[in-house]
């Protein structure tokens, strides 16, 4: 392998929300627990991305960017990596995918309109809702507890769809990790198109799926739906810090409402270090971005097969993408709610707004921090945590040991 991504980089002298200790202890309320929460990799970019970024640095000059050629290496990236024939007349660069979504909601929707969103869902696409004041359509995803495995419940979204304005889907899904084959978009599409919903497809994570991705934009050409494709080079070649992003359109005339906006806002022109960075990215990053593929997979492989032999009452849903995946703590849900009532103190919520009882758990007794299951759609998510395994493998196998202690523990006391 050229890359070596078990070389351990001590993020905490940066700025590093992930590893900041204020935002670790609004998780779990335990501020040195080790981080595997937000969805940023402890890897460093590509030699070709550094190298770029050092020229810049060596520069020390840091003007207006002026780069033509942006829309091209997209296109040209999208073909190589998915397939995707693309013109430069279909993309447009802006300054994040959320942004994006943002101005895409106000554009196609009206205050109270109805916006449909899978559940368990990325939580700022129920605050774009929210902030916006649209009326949330939540969506759950069916979930068969026997083979821990997410699906789509389409009656559902065909009630939800007669009284929505636009559908935020979510392809590769975060947090499940499903990945879509072309029959269920196509079908996605087809329900919209007779109810006039319009879908705006976040697809961040894409270029990590570990199987084939297929793009939204496609299946919605070909039924005549109206929809819109967000991209970014921000999870596949870590540089989530650089706001960057790539929206596809089939319209010309969405298109151009969207443009409009983003100059009234001022927000159609990324920052010299974000063009930088994703161009070199796009253009040289593909080799770092294979040998990553594989060494995710691996740790999502030792995860599994970890908790499968040694807690088999922890279960990891492992994705088919990119380099998060839910824990399903059923089986010890009732263990840690007795062990709050037993030590209320380590479980205080007001020292872990953004946390839940589960992630507070796993922040007390094994010093690991992961995103709460409620955080992405309330209670009924509640028997999971979210773990980011895009890290050294040495920190995989020491949290993989913690979280084994922790269920002894557990299981000892309380049984």
């Amino acid at each position: 392998m050229l890359y070596n991504f078990d070389r351990s980089i001590d993020r905490r002298p940066t700025l590093s929300v992930k590893w900041n200790k204020e935002a670790i202890k609004s998780l779990c309320g335990n501020p040195d627990a080790e981080p595997f929460w937000v969805a940023d990799m402890d890897f460093s970019v590509a030699s070709e991305v550094t190298q770029k970024a050092r020229i810049l640095s060596d520069h020390a000059i840091y003007g207006y960017p002026h780069a033509t050629n942006q829309r091209q290496v997209f296109c040209s990236w999208a073909k190589k990596r998915h397939l995707l024939d693309l013109q430069p007349g279909q993309v447009v660069i802006s300054q994040g995918v959320l942004t994006s979504i943002a101005i895409l909601v106000e554009l196609l929707s009206a205050e109270g309109d109805g916006i449909i969103i899978p559940l368990p869902a990325y939580q700022p696409f129920i605050r774009i809702v929210n902030n916006l004041q649209r009326t949330m359509l939540g969506w759950p995803l069916l979930y068969d507890q026997d083979t821990h495995t997410f699906s789509l419940d389409w009656p559902l979204y065909e009630e939800l769809c007669k009284r929505a304005r636009i559908l935020i889907f979510c392809s590769p899904h975060n947090p499940s990790g499903m990945v879509f084959g072309h029959q269920d978009l196509i079908r996605l599409c087809e329900i919209a198109k007779q109810n006039n919903v319009v879908i705006i497809s976040d697809e961040i994570h894409a270029d990590l799926s570990f199987e084939t991705h297929l793009t939204l934009l496609e299946p919605a050409r070909q039924v005549g739906c109206e929809a819109v494709v967000c991209m970014a080079p921000s999870k596949t070649f870590n540089i989530a810090g650089e706001h960057y992003s790539v929206t596809l359109f089939n319209s010309s005339e969405l298109k151009k409402r969207f443009v409009t906006r983003l100059e009234q806002l001022f927000l159609s022109t990324p920052s010299l270090v974000a063009t930088t960075l994703a161009l070199a990215s796009y253009e040289s990053g593909g080799k770092w971005l294979e040998e990553l593929l594989v060494y995710l997979q691996k740790n999502a492989d030792l995860i599994e097969k970890t908790l499968q032999k040694e807690v088999p009452s922890v279960v990891f849903l492992k994705p088919r993408a990119s380099f998060i995946g839910l824990l399903d703590c059923s089986a010890i849900l009732h263990l840690v709610e007795r062990d709050a009532q037993e030590h209320p103190e380590l479980y205080d919520s007001s020292a872990s707004a953004q946390g839940g009882l589960l992630s507070r758990f796993f922040g007390q007794r094994a010093g690991l921090a992961f995103n709460d299951g409620t955080w992405f759609g309330g209670e009924a998510y509640r028997r999971f945590v979210r773990l980011n395994f895009g890290t050294q493998r040495s920190n995989i196998e020491r949290a993989l040991l913690h979280i084994k202690q922790a269920v002894a523990f557990l299981e000892t006391t309380y049984r």
